[in-house]
C-alpha cells in the first residue's frame, strides 16, 4: 500500500510541472500589454535594437541600458506570441521548480512552491505576473539563481562533470544581462558561496562568480549609465533613504505580504511550542510572534479600509508617524526572524544564504531615489518565500493532519489558480472588445472602459498605456 502510495507521488509530482508548463502558457496568452511593452515593439525598440540599446536621454530615458538580454526578450515577445508564450511557461516553471527543489521534494512542498504565483501581493502581480515588461527582466534571473544554488546544494554530495564549470560561467552570465539588481546580487550569491567552501571550494563556484563579475562589467560599461540621467538617481542621504524605506519600500518588503507573513509567523509559534526551550523563552517567543502576526493582519486591514493606494501601489500620501512606526517595526521583524533562523535553523547554510541574500537586494534599492517601484522587491519575495517555507515544513512535520492540509492546500492551488485563469480570459475578451475599432486605432477616439479586472493589466488598465498602432496591426494582419 506504501509503495502504490510513493508510485503515484513519483508521477504526480512531474505531471505538475507538465501542467504548470501548460497553465502559464495558456496564462500567457491572455495577458493584455501595456505601457513599456509597446514602446519596445515601436520604433524606439527597433532603434535601441539595433544600436546596443543605447540612445539620447531625451527620447529614450531609462531605456538606454545594459539590460541587454531583458531587452532582447522584450521585443521578441512583443512580436511573437509563440515565443512570449513559450519563455513565460518556462521560466515561470523553473522558478517553481527551483522552489521545491531547494524545499525537498515532497507533495507539500510541491504544492506550497506552486502557491507561490497566487501568493503575490497586489503590486508583484500587477507588475510582474501580468506585465510583460516586468515578467521578462525579474523572472528570468532569480529563477536561473535558484538553479545555480540547487547545483551547489546538489554538489555537496555528488561530483559532477567536469564541463559545469563552463555551464555555470555561462549560467551567470545570462543571468547578469537582465536588471541591475540582480547583476550585482550574482556577485555576492558568488562571493558568498565561495567563502562558505573556502579551501573546498570547486572549478564551478569559481567560474560562476568570474561570469558574474564579467556580467557586470558587460552591463555597467554601457553608455546609457554615463553622463546625466533624468530617469535613474540614487542617494546615500539618510534621511531620504529612511524615508522612502518607511514611506514606499518596506511594505513591498514586508507589510503587504501578508499570506506569506500569516504563514511564517503561525510556524514560527508552532515550532517554539514544539520546542524544548524554557517554559518562560517558549512564552517570550510565543507572544513575539503572535503579536506581530496579529499587528500585520491589523495593519493590512487598516490600510485598505483608510488609504487609498496609487497605480504603482504606493501611497501618495502617508502620516510620518504611521510610515515611522511601520517602518520600525518591519525592522523588528527582519531581527525576530534572524533570530528564529539561528535558533531552529543555525546550521542551515541554505537558510542564511536567502536571508542574507534579501539584505544583499533590499540593500541596493535602499539606495535608489529613482525610479522607486515594486518590481526589486519581487526578488527579495522569492528569498523570503524560501525561508517561509522551510519554517512551515519543519513546522508541519509529523504533524498528525499533515496529508489532510497538504489536500486542502491542493483544492485551494486548483481553485485559486482556475480564477486567476478565469479572469486574464475575462479581461482579454473585454479589451479585445474596446479595442477592436476602426475608429480608435486609427486614432479618432479614445478607449472610455476599462477591463473587468483592473489590477490584472500593468497600472491598473490606465487606458493611455495602449498604443492604437499595435491594435491596428494587430486585426489587420
Amino acid at each position: 500500500m506504501e509503495k502504490s502510495i510513493t508510485n503515484k507521488r513519483k508521477f504526480l509530482m512531474p505531471m505538475m510541472f507538465v501542467v504548470s508548463f501548460i497553465y502559464f502558457g495558456v496564462f500567457r496568452y491572455f495577458v493584455i500589454p501595456s505601457g513599456d511593452d509597446y514602446f519596445w515593439w515601436g520604433p524606439q525598440g527597433k532603434y535601441l535594437l539595433h544600436h546596443m540599446f543605447y540612445g539620447p536621454q531625451a527620447i529614450y530615458g531609462g531605456s538606454s541600458n545594459g539590460r541587454y538580454l531583458g531587452n532582447t526578450l522584450e521585443i521578441f515577445t512583443m512580436h511573437s506570441l509563440p515565443l512570449a508564450i513559450l519563455t513565460y511557461a518556462v521560466f515561470w516553471t523553473l522558478l517553481l521548480w527551483g522552489l521545491w527543489r531547494l524545499s525537498g521534494k515532497t507533495l507539500l512542498s510541491l504544492t506550497l512552491s506552486f502557491l507561490f504565483v497566487f501568493t503575490l501581493q497586489d503590486s508583484f502581480l500587477n507588475n510582474i505576473l501580468v506585465w510583460n515588461a516586468g515578467f521578462v527582466n525579474y523572472v528570468p534571473p532569480i529563477a536561473l539563481a535558484l538553479v545555480y544554488i540547487w547545483l551547489v546544494d546538489k554538489g555537496r554530495t555528488k561530483e559532477f562533470n567536469q564541463f559545469l564549470a563552463l555551464g555555470t560561467l555561462v549560467l551567470s552570465y545570462v543571468g547578469g544581462m537582465f536588471t541591475e539588481t540582480m547583476t550585482v546580487a550574482q556577485i555576492a550569491l558568488g562571493i558568498l558561496v565561495v567563502l562558505f567552501f573556502n579551501k573546498k571550494v570547486k572549478l564551478y563556484h569559481i567560474t560562476y562568480l568570474l561570469g558574474a563579475i564579467v556580467a557586470a562589467v558587460t552591463m555597467f560599461t554601457h553608455r546609457g549609465y554615463r553622463g546625466k540621467s533624468t530617469y535613474r538617481n540614487t542617494t546615500f542621504d539618510p534621511i531620504k533613504i529612511w524615508n522612502n524605506y518607511a514611506k514606499i519600500t518596506h511594505f513591498w518588503l514586508i507589510t503587504f505580504n501578508i499570506a506569506m507573513l500569516v504563514a511564517l509567523l503561525v510556524a514560527i509559534a508552532i515550532l517554539v511550542i514544539r520546542s524544548d526551550f524554557s517554559a518562560l523563552k517558549k512564552t517570550i517567543l510565543t507572544v513575539i510572534a503572535v503579536t506581530f502576526l496579529i499587528y500585520y493582519v491589523a495593519i493590512n486591514f487598516y490600510l485598505q479600509k483608510h488609504m487609498q493606494l496609487n497605480d504603482m501601489y504606493g501611497y501618495n500620501v502617508i502620516d510620518d508617524n504611521l510610515s515611522n512606526l511601520e517602518g520600525i517595526i518591519s525592522l523588528l521583524l527582519v531581527v525576530f526572524i534572524g533570530y528564529c533562523i539561528f535558533m531552529f535553523f543555525r546550521v542551515d547554510a541554505k537558510m542564511w544564504l536567502y536571508f542574507l541574500m534579501t539584505g544583499v537586494i533590499m540593500g541596493q534599492l535602499l539606495f535608489v531615489s529613482a525610479p522607486i517601484n515594486c518590481r526589486g522587491n519581487f526578488l527579495t519575495y522569492v528569498f523570503t518565500y524560501l525561508i517561509t517555507m522551510r519554517f512551515v515544513l519543519a513546522a508541519m512535520d509529523n504533524f498528525r493532519w499533515k496529508n489532510w492540509l497538504t489536500g486542502l492546500l491542493l483544492i485551494t492551488l486548483v481553485v485559486v489558480g482556475a480564477r486567476y485563469l478565469n479572469i486574464m480570459s475575462v479581461n482579454q475578451q473585454a479589451n479585445l472588445a474596446r479595442v477592436n475599432n476602426p475608429d480608435y486605432y486609427n486614432g479618432k477616439v479614445e478607449l472610455t472602459k476599462h477591463v473587468p479586472y483592473r489590477k490584472f493589466v500593468w497600472f491598473n488598465d490606465l487606458m493611455n498605456q495602449q498604443v492604437p498602432a499595435y491594435w491596428k496591426q494587430y486585426f489587420n494582419k
